[in-house]
């Protein structure tokens, strides 16, 4: 495992100070350490094929049939029962002797003779071909087709398997069930799907500054945000909230609130309080009651990431400030809680794009930077919000994803930057 260096003892210094910034933990050794910190779920449930959208797959689903069944027409057309001398032979015709609607079997056929057959209908036995109906010229009085071109073998059937193979892996464990899984697992007779159970993440928030939405605001005090953006993003990736909502800017009140999740949860977040400032209790109160494993990250915006344990439960503290909070989940906290759900696609997605800017001072943190993407070029142009500060939530709003902007560097526009769509950064 990963040892992060010591940076308990970190004082409030200049942030951009170099000898600072080379104490501190990287973003690529941070994500590293939670990573490996975090385990897959062991409890598990079933649940209906209803219930079953966006959870993760605790085991392989095998199937138990072929699929399709039978050999089957994919038209409606005319099966046929060619002989070896009617073969790429044009100009034939052949007696229709049957009708064999989806859900029916028909009757044998006889070497050069045909039936009606709609999409999906088995093929009757003697049959070798499905000619579709635009290409079959029928008799005035219904007894009789023609077909114009040379006749092949085989032609518009789905043969037994052509899908799935009995005893086929379909999904594997570790997927999160998309409505296409969905419809896999129930073509094969699956009707309910073992799960990892969701996760519990406890959160609460601190600050004696802040104020519920929907009540006047008094001097000095402001809206908390972080508290609806965590649960929302919980929320939206499966989490289970227990959310206690704002607490007293206390030591004593944040330990109890501390323990009371970690007896109730298999992960506490909370966002601020993990700065030196005399009224940041959650840093202390973490550590008096288990571990912190590190605290600040050399990146922008969100220094101020805690990783710890209170007692056996894993703690994530996210910086105060809403887009420090904001980007700090999605970078950090999203992979670790995937890893922890089970599912195997953990990874954030990162993709190469052109700079729109350019960069003459080198960064001394690497920087997560809101962007929207222009489409229109071979390769995606990003162009940055003008304002990047961590209090400026219209930047989350209005971008399509984070750029990133590695540190001590300065490029030209134009310059190849790794991508983050926000679309994969909140599921």
């Amino acid at each position: 495992m990963l040892k992060p260096p010591n940076l308990m003892n970190n004082q409030a210094v200049n942030c951009d100070s170099p000898v600072f910034n080379k104490s501190l933990l990287s973003a690529d050794e941070a994500l590293e350490f939670l990573l490996d910190a975090s385990t897959a779920p062991e409890k598990k449930e079933s649940v209906s094929l209803d219930n079953s959208l966006g959870r993760i797959l605790a085991s392989d689903i095998h199937s138990t049939i072929n699929v399709p069944g039978f050999d089957n027409s994919a038209m409606d057309g005319y099966a046929i029962a060619l002989n070896d001398n009617q073969l790429l032979q044009k100009n034939l015709s052949f007696d229709i002797v049957d009708r064999i609607p989806a859900g029916s079997t028909g009757n044998e056929l006889n070497k050069g003779c045909a039936a009606r057959i709609f999409t999906g209908a088995p093929i009757p036995k003697g049959a070798n071909t499905v000619i579709m109906q635009e290409e079959c010229e029928v008799s005035e009085d219904g007894t009789q087709i023609t077909i114009v071109r040379a006749i092949k073998l085989n032609e518009n059937i789905r043969p037994t398997g052509n899908d799935i193979v009995e005893d086929d892996v379909i999904l594997n464990s570790g997927k999160q069930i998309q409505p296409q899984d969905i419809s896999l697992a129930s073509s094969v007779g699956v009707g309910e799907l073992i799960v990892y159970k969701k996760i519990k993440v406890g959160v609460f928030f601190t600050g004696d500054e802040l104020v519920e939405p929907g009540t006047p605001l008094s001097s000095g005090k402001i809206y908390n945000s972080n508290r609806y953006a965590l649960v929302a993003l919980l929320g939206q990736v499966g989490c289970e909230v227990i959310n206690l909502g704002n607490i007293e800017d206390k030591f004593s009140t944040t330990c109890d609130a501390l323990e009371a999740l970690e007896s109730q949860c298999d992960l506490i977040m909370t966002t601020g309080g993990v700065s030196v400032g005399e009224e940041d209790h959650v840093k202390p109160a973490v550590e008096s009651l288990g571990e912190l494993n590190f605290w600040k990250i050399r990146m922008k915006p969100g220094k101020p990431l805690a990783y710890g344990k209170v007692k056996q439960t894993p703690f994530i503290g996210l910086p105060g400030n809403p887009v420090s909070s904001f980007v700090t989940f999605c970078i950090f906290s999203l992979p670790f809680i995937k890893k922890m759900q089970g599912n195997n696609n953990y990874q954030s997605k990162i993709i190469k794009v052109k700079a729109n800017f350019e960069c003459k001072r080198a960064k001394p943190r690497l920087e997560y930077a809101r962007a929207r993407i222009d489409y229109s070029e071979s390769t995606p142009v990003a162009t940055l919000y003008p304002k990047q500060g961590s209090d400026v939530m219209s930047s989350i709003v209005w971008a399509d994803g984070l750029v990133e902007i590695p540190e001590n560097k300065t490029f030209e526009s134009g310059e190849l930057l790794n991508y983050y769509p926000l679309s994969e950064l909140i599921r």
